[in-house]
């Protein structure tokens, strides 16, 4: 875009993201509520600001009900967002880069917050009936001969033996997160083999999944995901709300908006969190 005059449409940006981060919130499946946004006031940033997401308005926010299996569940619904505006008199539209990094940032922030709980049931902390935290287990520092993937497949071989003694769920995922538990993952044996392999053999028909770094930037474990019964439930995932100009201010202005989502795990057992440190 060359003339700021001409600003472009909501589905126009949305059409035109080129989003290079994969949300690992995406491994749930979704159940998207009606969203309801009146009396929106967005921070306005500039190219040069940080892309961080406020909460809107307080009237916006309220709870949620979920239907649950067992007793009632609820979420707290509120909305985030930033609005980003530029002058009409630039000679060259930064709104195209903008549009992708803004997206790409609330996608980020979105996963971290459903990863840590932040405002509602996560991954990692919640206080969902069903949700399970392990005690924290040790894997070998020091490698000798097979103690490593021996302790690794022992590991998951119980956390198999957890799931199908809970939910009796036969379809499952480990996510591996953190340094510790990627690195641990990708070692081989002195003969070549790696570990990763050595698992995929003993734990048939289960996905191994890596956990982007930027949410799990210092602890480090095994989440154990039973893809059927673990739900996402959000009202807005990151997305242009709207776009135009302030002819006074002698401005173009877009709308960027998200809201809140939670974990509901579904049956006991659908989701496990297994801490683990590498120590001898």
């Amino acid at each position: 875009m060359t003339d700021n005059h001409i600003v472009p449409t909501r589905e126009e940006l949305m059409q035109g993201v080129t989003l290079d981060y994969a949300p690992f919130y995406s491994v749930f499946k979704a159940r998207a509520h009606e969203a309801k946004i009146e009396n929106v006031k967005f921070k306005t940033i500039r190219a040069e600001d940080d892309i961080v997401a406020a909460f809107i308005n307080a009237q916006d926010t309220e709870r949620k009900h979920v239907k649950a299996q067992a007793g009632d569940k609820s979420y707290a619904k509120a909305f985030k967002g930033v609005q980003y505006a530029e002058s009409i008199l630039n000679a060259q539209s930064a709104l195209p880069d903008m549009n992708n990094r803004v997206l790409k940032a609330f996608h980020k922030q979105l996963d971290k917050e459903i990863w840590l709980g932040k405002d509602n049931n996560g991954v990692i902390v919640s206080s969902d009936p069903f949700h399970i935290t392990n005690t924290s287990v040790a894997l070998p520092k020091t490698i000798s001969g097979n103690n490593g993937i021996d302790a690794l497949v022992s590991l998951a071989t119980d956390l198999q033996k957890q799931v199908e003694v809970t939910s009796s769920s036969s379809n499952f995922q480990l996510a591996f997160y953190g340094d510790d538990a990627k690195k641990y993952l990708r070692k081989t044996l002195t003969n070549g083999t790696a570990y990763n392999r050595i698992l995929a053999d003993a734990l048939k028909n289960v996905a191994f999944l890596e956990v982007p770094a930027n949410l799990a930037e210092t602890e480090s474990g095994i989440v154990v995901i039973c893809p059927e019964i673990v739900e996402l439930n959000h009202t807005l995932l990151p997305q242009v709300q709207g776009t135009g100009t302030d002819e006074r201010a002698g401005e173009v202005w877009v709308n960027y908006i998200y809201g809140t989502a939670m974990v509901d795990v579904k049956e006991m057992g659908g989701l496990i969190v297994q801490p683990i440190t590498v120590a001898d």
